[in-house]
């Protein structure tokens, strides 16, 4: 039975992430600029001094106005590194420090400077959806939720297009919480707030 449950767990989480990475993204896009300025808002009132961010994948809100506000902030900006099948932060000071990586996004070089991960005040995980709970749906490799086991979920924050907060995708224990969620269907989704 207990094969059967982990069975279906799975396949619910595939059936998602093919839907949405099979779907078009041209009718979700129109709301990235109305999300972006909620998110950067929403950093105006924090205090802080490091920040991690991600090249996205074309099913992901870009994050390159992100990346201008920080600079212009001063704040120091680690992009991920998957070295040896762990996810590392190396810092990025400018866009040309990044290359393209093994899974076709813009990631530091080998060379960059790595932070300790609790060096980092805050970080902006990629997600596919988000579910009732804040528990993050990835792209499945396991490598954030291996990462960021033991961080404070009050230091981490997702900007997610619409119709990406689903009800329940049956999290499992190893999905990372997300402490703060900046959508257009739910702005300023805390931890403790509900669903739609």
């Amino acid at each position: 039975m207990r094969e059967l449950s982990r069975y279906y767990q799975k396949f619910n989480k595939q059936s998602i992430r093919r839907t949405i990475t099979e779907s078009s993204s041209s009718e979700s896009c129109s709301f990235d600029s109305i999300i972006i300025n909620n998110f950067i808002n929403f950093l105006e009132d924090l205090k802080f001094k490091s920040m991690a961010i991600y090249s996205p994948t074309r099913h992901e809100i870009d994050t390159l106005e992100i990346f201008y506000y920080l600079k212009k902030r001063k704040i120091e900006i680690f992009y991920p590194l998957v070295s040896s099948n762990l996810l590392e932060f190396g810092l990025v000071e400018d866009l040309d420090d990044l290359k393209i990586g093994e899974f076709g996004v813009g990631e530091p070089h080998k060379g960059a400077k790595k932070a300790n991960i609790d060096y980092i005040d805050l970080f902006l995980i990629p997600c596919l959806a988000i579910d009732e709970n804040n528990k993050r749906l990835g792209y499945g490799g396991g490598f954030y939720d291996k990462a960021m086991k033991n961080i404070d979920s009050k230091k981490t924050l997702a900007i997610l297009r619409p119709r990406r907060l689903i009800r329940d995708f049956s999290a499992e224990a190893h999905d990372i919480k997300i402490g703060k969620v900046i959508s257009v269907e739910k702005q300023n989704m805390e931890e403790s707030d509900e669903l739609n």
